[in-house]
């Protein structure tokens, strides 16, 4: 017999915060509450359910280490150093340092992750791009090697990150219609990276400079340490599963101007047999 939850009991069970958990059963469908009397009764959730939806959650999530954060945070800082300008979506506004090195950071933590779960998961190995390009690169896996040898992956491949509540895979326009800068497969990693991970990594460096101040008594057992990075690889879709909607009519994007192609990540492909069809179309 099934055991059912309420909706606090729910969000306990999962480990997820509150806000994720609305955003994952209300907006993007990883899971869905049981039926509410024509949508007046109390929220309810079947454990059994949400026991599944936390087995694969956990199983396509992986750890990221500092040697991995390192690796991104080198590409980061190139990109930087060379004056390439990242823009807020939907505006001319450019982002400031460390939201830049923050984005891309995740960027890439998301394309090891998935070489990661790949490897680990299907013994299949592929080769990421950390070239610095003058150009946007739309495929980022580039190679695949079976039986020792390297060849071209079969399919175009796009990896994206976004927050660990996101509910949507989002893209521009221009990453979906033209041919340079599109995909036929897009990958959805959402990385669970600290937004002090600049304060985590030069830890020792800042309690140096400031252990002789005098507020530095106040926190000095508060500033953390680096911790590995856990990385949910929410799942792939093909381009042709996108729907075209309005910005402003995307949560979250309500200022945002012209369209986006979106799918929620409850629609995404996660199974392990649809990451077995992945590594057949590369």
């Amino acid at each position: 017999m099934a055991t059912t939850l309420t909706k606090r009991e729910a969000v306990a069970f999962t480990g997820l915060e509150e806000k994720t958990f609305e955003n994952f059963f209300r907006v993007a469908g990883e899971f869905p509450c049981l039926d509410r009397n024509g949508g007046r009764g109390r929220f309810a959730f079947d454990k059994n359910v949400l026991q599944q939806w936390k087995d694969n959650f956990k199983w396509r999530t992986v750890e990221l280490t500092k040697e991995d954060y390192a690796l991104c945070l080198d590409f980061a800082l190139a990109q930087h150093f060379r004056g390439y300008v990242l823009s807020d979506w939907g505006s001319a506004r450019q982002r400031e340092f460390g939201q830049k090195i923050t984005n891309w950071v995740k960027g890439q933590l998301s394309e090891v992750a998935v070489q990661k779960f790949l490897k680990n998961e299907f013994n299949f190995e592929v080769e990421l791009d950390f070239d610095i390009h003058d150009e946007i690169v739309p495929q980022d896996i580039i190679g695949v090697t079976e039986k020792g040898k390297k060849r071209t992956p079969k399919v175009g491949v796009g990896i994206k990150s976004s927050k660990p509540k996101s509910s949507f895979l989002i893209l521009s326009e221009n990453e979906t219609v033209l041919v340079k800068r599109s995909s036929e497969i897009y990958i959805l990693c959402r990385p669970d990276i600290a937004d002090d991970h600049f304060l985590r990594i030069t830890r020792d460096k800042i309690i140096d400079i400031v252990k002789n101040k005098p507020h530095f008594a106040s926190y000095k057992t508060k500033i953390p340490d680096f911790t590995n990075i856990p990385c949910e690889i929410a799942g792939w879709c093909h381009v042709s599963d996108l729907e075209r909607k309005e910005a402003k009519d995307i949560p979250g994007l309500e200022n945002a101007t012209g369209f986006r192609y979106v799918i929620k990540s409850g629609l995404l492909r996660k199974t392990k047999e649809d990451w077995q069809e992945l590594t057949r179309k590369l």
